[in-house]
């Protein structure tokens, strides 16, 4: 088993530095799906509403002014852009809010492709081997590169002509990544054949993978889930489908080290699980109006096969969401550490300019009606990790848990 999940962490570790331009800008996540997707939007129509709404009582005006004239007149040269988003941050940090965020065009387009679920390029796993070279890891399923022939560890030599050698693997990873029917040009060594292959490659639109799977025990199937993110619970579903199949019993679903992502995508995850019974209460502020929504299972798919479920520390969120929700109801046995202990809820708000906002706008709750806000979920087995130590003990107990439940069934 150890040599199985070695491989399993190194492609999470490897998908993790590919695909992180967004996953991890957030521990939070987006209680109304329109958000993420659509809404949240604010337009020049409606500040200009507001002011003729409530006449002198408040105006932007004095705001438009004030970086008109700074960016004129003062010795600090600053521009409107960089003023604007000076005004903007200022307003944020009027909040006591420690989830505040300002996002540019460009940061606000990266986290909405990134809890979309969907990336455009060539559809390659990459990583650096002990020689600094930019190695294919994994090329994945149906992609341009995984059509074009790419395969498991071959090397990258040159991107669009120019070498790679030495190269931070963010700014290849940026190199080879591009818009929807661009082309980007690869030079591949293949030390399977011993040969240097040129190839193009058309880039296209395709599903980021949000887990990593395999059947270990022969009957047990793993399944790191390590964000939540839009269509993210379709994925899960076709892969327990894939482990079951191939003969698993009890499945382990690994939530450490998942720092949240999109609600809907985690009620869809719990939903998965579970037959019936309330999966979380969502209050906050939306318009202006207090609102509570109010989630439940709707009859689950894989409602009974055996399930574990491991957290630490770091998962948060949407994590705790899923967890808290499969105790609660009596679903799942929580193996590991204490999780991260956040309760809030943040909604992200594209501007009019394309820049975007986060802030707080609710607190949820678990289905026994507490808040783990600063608190965490205690986990029913507790098993810390230590950080010298060669094997994942809190994965072994899990399976040893796992194996005790298949067998009770």
């Amino acid at each position: 088993m150890k040599n199985k999940i070695f491989r399993v962490l190194i492609g999470i570790v490897v998908i993790v530095i590919t695909f992180s331009a967004g996953l991890w800008l957030g521990i939070s996540f987006e209680p109304f799906k329109e958000y993420i997707l659509n809404a949240g939007r604010y337009n020049s129509s409606s500040s200009e509403n507001i002011s003729e709404n409530t006449e002198s009582k408040f105006s932007v005006k004095p705001v438009k002014e004030a970086i008109d004239l700074v960016s004129k007149n003062a010795l600090d040269k600053k521009s409107k852009e960089e003023l604007l988003s000076a005004a903007v941050n200022s307003i944020l940090s009027n909040l006591d809010d420690e989830y505040t965020e300002y996002f540019t065009t460009e940061e606000y387009e990266k986290i909405m492709e990134s809890y979309s679920g969907i990336m455009s390029g060539i559809g390659i796993v990459i990583t650096l081997n002990d020689e600094e070279q930019v190695v294919v890891v994994l090329p994945l399923d149906d992609t341009p590169a995984y059509r074009a022939g790419i395969m498991e560890g071959d090397i990258i030599i040159e991107v669009n002509g120019g070498e790679i050698k030495e190269m931070a693997l963010e700014k290849v990873v940026t190199m080879i990544k591009g818009e929807e029917g661009t082309k980007v040009d690869l030079k591949i060594y293949r030390p399977l054949e011993d040969r240097t292959i040129e190839l193009t490659i058309t880039r296209a639109k395709f599903l980021i993978p949000n887990l990593v799977s395999e059947v270990i025990e022969n009957d047990v199937g793993y399944i790191w889930y390590y964000t939540f993110q839009d269509k993210g619970a379709q994925q899960l579903d076709r892969e327990i489908q894939k482990l079951t199949d191939s003969g698993a019993e009890g499945i382990i679903l690994d939530l450490r080290n998942n720092l949240g992502g999109v609600l809907n995508d985690a009620v869809k995850v719990c939903d998965l699980f579970l037959d019936e019974g309330k999966i979380v209460t969502v209050k906050g502020r939306l318009e202006d109006k207090e609102v509570t929504d109010e989630y439940f299972a709707k009859g689950g798919k894989y409602a009974e096969i055996p399930l574990v479920v491991l957290i630490n520390g770091f998962s948060a969120s949407a994590s705790e969401v899923v967890a808290g929700a499969l105790k609660d109801n009596g679903r799942a046995v929580l193996v590991g550490e204490k999780s991260f202990g956040k309760g809030l809820v943040q909604a992200l708000y594209e501007l009019s300019d394309g820049s975007g906002i986060k802030f707080t706008t609710a607190r949820y709750f678990l289905p026994s009606g507490v808040s783990i806000e600063g608190v965490g979920i205690k986990p029913d087995i507790t098993v810390e990790l230590e950080p010298d130590s060669t094997e994942d003990t809190q994965l072994i107990k899990a399976a040893e848990e796992i194996e005790a439940l298949i067998s009770e069934t």
